[in-house]
């Protein structure tokens, strides 16, 4: 499993601007559009790695958190770069801590999210 998140494109669209995340990058674009402030990359889509037909309503429910919370977030997409998994919508959530991160995606059934920090390289983090 650990390998198809890591052969994932993480891409967010950021100020209208596309962004592609890769886990163990640095990435310069991004760290200057977030201006350095921390970020997630968490979906609420297939919990557990399991293919989901309602992942429009989780998502929204994710949105509906993210914005009571008052965490910026622009919208994303996890794309899968081997095998025959779908692409899942996703969201990039700007000012998140790691550990609040961890707390959503947990909420949603998800295994893993993507985090960072500016000047840090994107990394995995297992959600146990």
């Amino acid at each position: 499993m650990k390998k198809a998140y890591l052969n994932t494109l993480y891409r967010a669209i950021v100020s209208g601007e596309p962004v592609d995340i890769r886990i163990g990058k640095h990435h310069d674009r991004l760290d200057r559009l977030l201006e350095g402030r921390p970020w997630a990359f968490i979906s609420a889509c297939n919990p557990g790695s399991v293919l989901s037909e309602d992942n429009a309503v989780r998502q929204a429910r994710l949105i509906g958190m993210l914005d009571s919370l008052g965490y910026p977030h622009h919208p994303g997409t996890g794309i899968p770069l081997e095998g025959d998994w779908p692409p899942e919508m996703s969201l990039i959530v700007t000012g998140i801590g790691e550990n609040e991160a961890i707390d959503i995606g947990r909420k949603f059934g998800q295994n893993a999210i993507v985090c960072g920090e500016g000047g840090e390289k994107a990394r995995l983090v297992w959600i146990s």
